[in-house]
């Protein structure tokens, strides 16, 4: 069992607290509940999002069959992301931005299931930062897994 430590301190945010690291609002910070920072250790974060039956994703997908769809947990899983360059204490002149990504879908979501998001950065070169994810369901069950997410960080402009 690891304990946390002062070095290694365990952190989690809220979606309201999340607005203070990161810049999305409305739908597009409702697509995240909160995270956990620090009992995966550095490097690694965990976020949490419950699809609940009038989630705005969820229209039109599929009537009768209500389905979370991929470009829902692709926002999900990169916001996760986002959240962990600054609780890890990167100094980021610009917010980044997802360039590119390789991910398989497994298993369907629907109302009600809790989606869980292991996200780890697995390197950073200059400007880039490459991060490896999965997404469970409240039934442990992998829903998607993201074998590389790559997000840049634009350079400043000159003024």
């Amino acid at each position: 069992m690891k304990l946390i430590s002062v070095e290694n301190p365990f952190v989690c945010y809220n979606r309201k607290s999340l607005e203070q690291i990161l810049p999305h609002r409305g739908p597009a910070l409702n697509k995240i509940d909160g995270v956990l920072y620090g009992g995966n250790g550095p490097g690694a974060i965990t976020g949490v999002k419950t699809v609940s039956n009038n989630d705005p994703d969820l229209e039109g997908h599929f009537p009768g069959l209500p389905t979370y769809p991929g470009y829902a947990q692709d926002e999900f899983v990169c916001l996760v992301a986002a959240a962990l360059l600054p609780i890890s204490g990167e100094d980021l002149d610009h917010e980044p931005r997802v360039v590119q990504k390789t991910v398989r879908y497994k298993k369907s979501v629907a109302p009600g299931d809790t989606l869980i998001a292991e996200v780890k950065l697995l390197e950073k070169r200059a400007r880039f930062f490459i991060f490896s994810a999965e997404i469970r369901n409240d039934r442990n069950e992998l829903v998607a897994e993201y074998e590389k997410i790559v997000g840049v960080v634009p350079p400043a402009h000159p003024k």
